[in-house]
């Protein structure tokens, strides 16, 4: 090779690195580490007036507030059609693909699906609000096994009950179903038989969903109970401590968020959350608490952690918070109560209602860089969460799925 040769590839390399990178899959519960962050760039800083361009709107979701998570050409939901529990799929261009029920509809107060499903490799998991916990074929929905675990270990939901979205280790499949000795549990991901069950902690469920950490050699389940935020041992489910601070009594719903040894909770109803540090010494693990706060009351819309600070909402509005220090940077209104991902530099900010907004991660200012409002065609509160996949913001609103071009303008013609 010449040396014009090996200039114009070293500056076609050179463009490969600064270009945008896009993540394809988002998929699980609030993305591919369930810290609702992607690590996509390339996408826009700012909205053109009425949104960015929608690619297109399907109905077919059904009742319920399952979010949506994305695997290679595939598009998975849950949903009640029909007097039936279903698990659902559809392509990258909208059209559904299969279609699998498999209980019958919950009825209870604000009725509807809760729990997003989880997909590992060629298996796709969801969980009823009543405790039926199904595999499924990834690529086509048929089921493979079902249990219900609040049979399996006498565990008992909520006044809402279930809406965990379950998490897989390895062969693992971590759900929480509040019984005796069995608050968490582990089956395994191909039978569905036990594993183990949280001797040692019997807390009834909340509506949280789990996540796994390591501290020292000690690899962690943790989540929010009835009663605390807790945490076990990921290959025995042996109870390790807890800490109670952020329950309310009402709801706990929002996910813990770990990071350099230390875990954050907060909850909503007044309550607020703060956060501990993990320590491991030789088999013992404890939880102090470092700092905790009246300014993340959270219902159900989650937070995330960006460059050392928390973004959350923070009862009707929102609220950003020094991660070492516990100081609360800003606090404002925002988009209104709701939940949060990230990426890019940005805070993809949606409320209860239609709006959704684009916001700085920054904790100089809370400044909404761009908002617009969904089409009018979803029905009941905007509870779902929403996910970015190559590009694409997608947004489940009732019965309705929405799909969003965000790719930055010179990316977009490509």
């Amino acid at each position: 090779m010449n040396h014009r040769g090996k200039v114009c590839l070293a500056a076609a390399v050179l463009m490969v690195l600064a270009g945008p990178a896009w993540s394809a899959d988002w998929p699980q519960f609030r993305g591919p580490n369930r810290d609702g962050k992607s690590a996509e760039t390339g996408l826009l800083k700012q909205w053109p007036a009425g949104g960015p361009t929608l690619l297109w709107k399907t109905p077919g979701c059904g009742d319920g507030y399952a979010s949506p998570v994305v695997v290679g050409d595939t598009i998975y939901t849950a949903g009640d059609v029909g007097g039936q529990a279903c698990l659902l799929s559809f392509s990258l261009d909208g059209k559904p693909k299969a279609k699998q029920p498999f209980a019958r509809t919950a009825q209870f107060d604000h009725p509807g699906f809760r729990s997003t499903p989880t997909v590992d490799k060629d298996l796709v998991f969801v969980l009823h609000p009543e405790g039926d916990l199904l595999c499924a074929s990834a690529k086509n929905l048929q089921k493979t096994w079902q249990v219900n675990i609040l049979q399996r270990f006498r565990g008992s939901g909520g006044s809402w009950k279930l809406a965990e979205s379950v998490l897989v280790d390895g062969e693992r499949v971590i759900c929480t179903p509040g019984g005796p000795n069995a608050t968490i549990a582990a089956l395994n991901k191909r039978t569905g038989a036990t594993l183990w069950a949280s001797q040692g902690l019997s807390d009834k469920a909340a509506y949280a969903s789990c996540i796994k950490f390591t501290v020292g050699n000690i690899p962690m389940i943790a989540t929010m109970t009835e009663k605390g935020l807790v945490g076990v041992s990921a290959n025995t489910g042996q109870f390790l401590w807890r800490y109670d601070r952020p329950a309310n009594g009402t709801a706990n719903c929002p996910s813990p968020v770990f990071a350099d040894g230390r875990v954050f909770e907060a909850t909503g109803y007044g309550k607020s959350g703060g956060q501990v540090q993990i320590s491991v010494a030789g088999t013992r693990v404890s939880a102090a608490q470092t700092w905790d706060t009246k300014d993340m009351d959270c219902h159900h819309g989650g937070y995330v952690l960006v460059d050392g600070y928390l973004y959350g909402n923070n009862g009707g509005g929102w609220a950003c918070i020094d991660w070492k220090t516990g100081e609360t940077k800003y606090k404002g209104s925002g988009v209104g109560k709701g939940c949060v991902i990230y990426a890019d530099g940005m805070l993809y900010c949606q409320n209860e209602g239609t709006t959704v907004g684009l916001v700085e991660a920054t904790p100089a200012r809370l400044n909404v860089a761009s908002r617009f409002d969904l089409p009018r065609d979803g029905k009941g509160e905007l509870w779902a969460h929403p996910a970015i996949s190559n590009g694409r913001l997608y947004v489940r609103h009732g019965d309705y799925l929405f799909c969003y071009d965000i790719k930055a303008k010179a990316d977009a013609a490509k």
